[in-house]
């Protein structure tokens, strides 16, 4: 696949016009564009809900207040890469700063590449809340373009959407709760208004044994979430586990458990959340964890199973015929991708190809400018360069070599500079097949993020470490 690259280029620095509203009515970019962007990715997190980094994002006025840390650097006008708010978007998206985060696939609603388009151009030229679309660039109104055909719907957090519904458990004893807090054990509440409780014992290390577990037998009727990681528990210890019947969520990683361990797991039926990261445990294990039919996330990094052991207990969540039938779908919906773009590219080169043929052909008898665009100086008639289909005038053979190695870098400083009708007419032929692989790119992979999310949300994560398998229920 052959990249265009002067296309961007003669995009961002030729002048085409589109037309946005009515003159009467011109469009802003922050009430049509922006703020719609905003608050479909942003403001769940930085609103008047939620202020992530003392953020918020649902008004002007907050928005150039900036957080804690950029401050008013949140957005600098002029001042792309200078800005906060390109820098948090640019980020990799599994980086822990990166906006908005990554949850996970299904509720990942990231700013596309259209909407940092218009964000960078409005940026670019001054982030005035009242300046209208007409007045971006040439690569800020075709995004914009499509950006008001695409308007970004709001898609709730994994996080927003995930509103358990928490047992009805009678209150533990009091004094229960406060020898656990006096041997060095976190015990609070798993959320407001329920009994249901959570207990920390990490922070006591290898002082945290199987005896130290039998402590924690007054609470079990309430004790939901347990983290016993990095301590001295063995595979002993399980056998107290058996009498926590609520528990949903297991914190054992880098403990001295093996595979002696799982066949007393496997009776915590109530289990969704399991972590055996660096424990003893192997594939003899499968069979007991297959038990665990609310199993929705298990960590089994650093152990000894098998992703051939972690296929097999995928397979005891799958419905086969169904996972058969999304995964030829995604399959074929990925070739169709990789085909529509191949076929706009080689589409396009040959547009490009004409274009930059247009770009160098003129029929100028003389330079169009007085000043060397690149040292500004009374041009020099015999030394010009063909650019956009016009002859610009140069003041030496130096100036000259600059100008053909980057005239795009120079477009801003040739006076009297108009396109030809022909380049114009090659160039509006590259645009609009640049948009038309777009809006097909964009067709096809809704339909892929679609089937990719039904995959994803179909049963539990194995978690391998550098490998994640998926399981369909």
């Amino acid at each position: 696949m052959k990249k265009i690259a002067s296309l961007n280029l003669v995009l961002f620095f030729t002048t085409f016009p589109l037309s946005f509203g009515k003159e009467s009515d011109p469009m802003k970019v922050y009430d049509s564009i922006i703020n719609p962007v905003l608050e479909a990715k942003c403001v769940s997190c930085h609103g008047t809900e939620k202020d992530k980094g003392k953020l918020r994002m649902h008004t002007k006025e907050f928005l150039v207040k900036g957080g804690r840390g950029a401050g008013d650097a949140i957005i600098v006008k002029g001042e792309v890469e200078e800005s906060e708010l390109i820098f948090r978007i640019t980020l990799p998206k599994d980086d822990e700063e990166a906006m908005p985060p990554l949850e996970d696939q299904a509720h990942y609603n990231p700013v596309t590449v259209q909407e940092l388009s218009v964000l960078k151009s409005w940026i670019k030229l001054g982030a005035s809340f009242d300046m209208i679309i007409n007045d971006l660039d040439e690569a800020g109104r075709i995004a914009a373009e499509h950006v008001l055909k695409n308007l970004p719907e709001k898609k709730l957090s994994a996080t927003a959407l995930l509103i358990p519904k928490l047992p009805e458990v009678s209150p533990a004893d009091t004094s229960a709760i406060e020898k656990l807090r006096d041997s060095g054990l976190l015990v609070m509440p798993i959320a407001q208004n329920t009994n249901a409780l959570y207990v920390n014992a990490s922070y006591k290390g290898k002082s945290f044994n199987d005896e130290s577990i039998k402590l924690l037998q007054p609470i079990a009727p309430q004790l939901l979430w347990l983290n016993v990681a990095r301590t001295a528990i063995t595979d002993k210890a399980t056998e107290s586990l058996t009498n926590f019947s609520l528990l949903e969520r297991l914190h054992a990683e880098n403990t001295p458990l093996t595979d002696a361990a799982t066949p007393n797991i496997s009776k915590l039926t109530n289990l969704k959340y399991l972590n055996l990261y660096g424990t003893g445990i192997s594939d003899a294990s499968i069979e007991n964890l297959r038990k665990l039919k609310k199993l929705e996330k298990v960590f089994l990094w650093q152990t000894k199973v098998t992703s051939k052991g972690a296929e097999s207990l995928r397979k005891n969540f799958v419905d086969q015929k169904i996972y058969a039938t999304l995964s030829k779908e995604k399959s074929n919906l990925t070739a169709q991708k990789d085909q529509i773009s191949d076929n706009y590219d080689l589409e396009l080169e040959k547009l490009n190809a004409v274009m930059q043929q247009n770009s160098a052909k003129t029929e100028d008898t003389s330079p169009i400018n007085d000043k060397c665009p690149v040292s500004n100086k009374p041009v020099d008639i015999t030394k010009f360069s063909n650019f956009e289909g016009r002859m610009v005038g140069l003041c030496c053979n130096s100036c000259k070599s600059k100008f053909a190695k980057d005239p795009s870098s120079y477009r801003s400083k040739i006076a009297n500079l108009k396109p030809s009708k022909d380049f114009e007419n090659s160039l509006a032929a590259v645009k609009s097949k640049e948009n038309s692989k777009l809006e097909a790119l964009e067709n096809v992979g809704k339909k892929l993020r679609e089937i990719s999310s039904e995959l994803n949300s179909m049963g539990p994560e194995i978690n391998l470490g550098w490998s994640v398998v998926q399981a369909q229920k």
